[in-house]
């Protein structure tokens, strides 16, 4: 249809309709109080070209060029977007002028909300909002959303329409000039008189085009997928790339399977297996530490400083395991190497070791023990005498002890010392290094009272005072001994009786693990040297010490399972056996000349390997050794039942049971020997090098407190026994004997 072109620039819009009644209007364009009429009709059915015709295009020809650029074909297959060609809405639309301005910044539109009427040229479109009302019929032109979602199938859509969208970018405008619009963008839209509503004659534009110089707006603009080249680097998204096989399990599925299989198996290790294996690992040391005093219930140790370990790192791998004198294999369990110089003993200062303050008073001892007479040097620990009077006793010197710190139950412990004086003819030191239970402490009479030295788990007459019946009736072998001195009236016994007897009576005082469980503090001594009072030279008294006795301390020695001597030309019986406070069995063994202070210092070993069997009395032995070699063995069957009415009465005696702890000191008593200052060096020093513990491989049992025979307890409720040098006798009642007088 052919567009007709007015003379007159006041001429109004006209409304035409042809003989197919198809619609045809005039756009009317207000520029500069000009007009431009732009006329528009379809050509048929399938094929709708918008043709503008512009009456000032001389005056204007920057506008009709930008909106003939725009004109942008459209096609349709129905007349209203989402409803049928038929519908009565559809044959009843609604027509409306529309009018454009091209000296507009903005043009009405959902993307010009800052639009306002009351510019320059509102006037216009108030001129002419009458004929804005007209009534028209035409055919409404699909927008590209609509023709996709109306479209049966998006394969009748061009391919450049399908999956397309509507995006938004901001506007970006040159400061010397306006902005240029989108190249892709060919919209032409048009608007109402009134300025408040649109409407597009091609499919794929929803607003206006126009000249778009305003900074900042969102400018929208088609984007269509399909246009997109495909990610080089992702072949598994690209449908088009055969490289990808499916059917093949790729390497990398591998590779992230295999990781997380390594993952998951290093997590087990770490929080399953370790834990495991760390546990058997360490299970020995940790049985190490049971019930030891610096160990509390719940496992924790005190952060002391320097706390040296229950095996000291300085120990040589060499010495971490041994063969006993039963042909079995030992293990170390206990170590100190004195290499630390300087250490101090003070209560408190060390964890496995205690210098004491005291006057050893039971043995009538000379010296005053002074806790800072000892301390380390060179590798070695130092016990030095003195002869300075201190405390009313003309000599001082140092016992250290491991009391209620460190003790060990059955195995082998093994000390290596050079002893002190100028040589082997020296007389009046009394050297010594020997070991206790625990229920005593060494030093405090009140503690040793009832329980030094008791290894009996019996309830007879043992356990009776003086070992005698309460009305003094007998036995009559308690009653005299010729073994016995004329200071104890050749009596027996002066012990005061077992006092954690087997025969407690129930809910007595008693340390347990029940009262029908004797308890005691045996002695087994290390070493204690002498003068030989058979000849020339020093010797070593080796020997244990045990209650209640035997007629005349005598033992059992007819066969070897009883008693032994290993080295009869240097080791032989200690005629002495008892006395009316202890029964000894020992054996002497003369030692080398070079040990001694002044004539080579050199150091020997001591030691004694025991273990007995606390379900069968009779089993067990104490077997010494001197200079690494066994010198005497004693059995348990040497300590058999006494049976009247010729024995006291007594049964079988025990190889120690309890939880031993450890001594060192350096003493002088003419109770020991007679003191000749003449053959004396003061200060007269002895020394240790080390003090090893060992125990039979898988049977540690080292702490002062083991559940079988516990000690803990029952010292925390008399620490002030434990504690207190001054007590000669138990300050606590005594608990009940079943047996004697009159019983429970």
């Amino acid at each position: 249809m052919a567009a007709e072109q007015a003379s007159s620039s006041g001429s109004e819009m006209e409304h035409l309709n042809d003989s197919t009644n198809n619609s045809v209007w005039h756009e009317t364009t207000f520029i500069d109080s000009q007009r431009e009429d732009h006329m528009a009709s379809p050509h048929d059915a399938n094929d709708q070209l918008v043709q503008y015709v512009d009456r000032d295009e001389a005056r204007r020809p920057e506008v009709t060029q930008y909106m003939l650029s725009s004109q942008t074909p459209s096609k349709s297959n129905f007349e209203t977007p989402l409803l049928p060609p038929d519908s009565p809405q559809s044959r009843h639309t609604p027509t409306r002028s529309l009018s454009y301005n091209a000296n507009l910044n903005y043009v009405s539109s959902p993307l010009n909300p800052n639009f306002s009427i009351s510019s320059p040229t509102s006037q216009f479109y108030s001129r002419y909002r009458s004929q804005s009302r007209q009534s028209m019929q035409f055919t409404r032109v699909a927008s590209e959303d609509s023709q996709v979602l109306a479209a049966p199938n998006t394969a009748s859509l061009p391919s450049s329409q399908r999956g397309s969208m509507i995006l938004y970018r901001l506007a970006v405008e040159d400061d010397r000039g306006p902005l240029i619009p989108p190249k892709p963008l060919n919209r032409n839209s048009v608007l109402t008189t009134s300025g408040d509503s649109i409407f597009s004659l091609s499919y794929d534009s929803k607003y206006p085009s126009g000249a778009w110089n305003a900074r900042g707006i969102l400018v929208p603009y088609v984007y269509d997928p399909a246009l997109d080249e495909p990610d080089e680097d992702d072949p598994l998204n690209d449908p088009n790339d055969d490289s990808f096989n499916s059917s093949v399990f790729p390497l990398r599925g591998i590779l992230n399977v295999s990781v997380l299989l390594i993952l998951i198996l290093a997590l087990f290790c770490l929080f399953i297996i370790y834990p495991v294996v760390r546990y058997y690992h360490d299970r020995a040391q940790n049985d190490a530490i049971t019930s030891n005093a610096l160990v509390n219930g719940t496992g924790q140790i005190p952060l002391l400083f320097q706390m040296p370990q229950l095996i000291d790192p300085d120990t040589p791998s060499s010495a971490a395991t041994r063969t006993g004198f039963d042909g079995l294999s030992y293990e170390l369990v206990f170590s100190d190497e004195f290499n630390t110089p300087n250490r101090s003993f003070w209560p408190g200062d060390d964890p496995f070791w205690e210098a004491v303050n005291i006057w050893y008073w039971s043995t009538n001892d000379q010296e005053w023990y002074d806790p800072a007479q000892i301390t380390t040097r060179d590798g070695y620990l130092s016990i030095v005498m003195d002869q300075i009077p201190e405390n009313d006793l003309p000599y001082r010197s140092g016992m250290l002890q491991s009391w209620n710190k460190f003790c060990f139950t059955g195995g082998y412990i093994e000390v290596s010392i050079s002893l002190p004086g100028p040589n082997q003819e020296t007389q009046g030191y009394w050297p010594g290094a020997w070991t206790m239970g625990n229920l005593a402490r060494p030093g405090y009479g009140a503690t040793t009272d009832g329980v030094w030295p008791y290894s009996y788990n019996s309830c007879d007459v043992g356990t009776f005072p003086n070992q005698t019946e309460p009305d003094g009736s007998g036995p009559a072998a308690a009653l005299q001994s010729n073994a016995s001195k004329p200071k104890y009236n050749y009596e027996l016994s002066w012990l005061s009786g077992q006092r954690l007897s087997s025969c407690t009576c129930p809910g007595e005082d008693h340390p347990g693990p029940s009262v029908n469980v004797g308890r005691g503090a045996p002695e087994i001594d290390i070493l204690e040297v002498e003068h030989n009072k058979l000849g020339l030279g020093q010797v070593v008294s080796q020997s244990g010490q045990f209650a209640p006795f035997s007629h005349d301390y005598t033992y059992f020695n007819d066969t070897q399972d009883q008693w032994f001597i290993n080295t009869p030309n240097i080791t032989n019986a200690n005629s002495y056996q008892g006395s009316a406070v202890q029964q000894a069995v020992s054996a002497l063994t003369i030692l080398p000349d070079n040990i001694f202070q002044e004539s080579g210092a050199q150091f020997t070993t001591f030691g004694f390997e025991y273990w007995s069997d606390p379900l069968n009395s009779s089993d067990g032995y104490i077997a010494w050794q001197t200079a690494g070699v066994e010198s005497a063995r004693l059995g348990a069957a040497a300590l058999g039942p006494d049976p009247l009415p010729n024995g006291t009465g007594v049964s079988q005696r025990l190889i120690s049971v309890e939880p031993m702890s450890i001594v060192l000191n350096l003493g002088i008593s003419p109770g020991w020997q007679t003191i000749d200052l003449s053959t004396m060096i003061f200060p007269a020093e002895m020394l240790v090098d080390y003090v090893r513990v060992y125990q039979r491989k898988g049977q540690t049992n080292v702490g002062c407190s083991p559940a079988d025979y516990p000690t803990a307890d029952y010292i925390n409720a008399h620490m002030d026994s434990y504690m207190n040098p001054n007590l000669t006798l138990w300050n606590y009642p005594k608990p009940k004997n079943s047996l004697y007088s009159g019983g429970c």
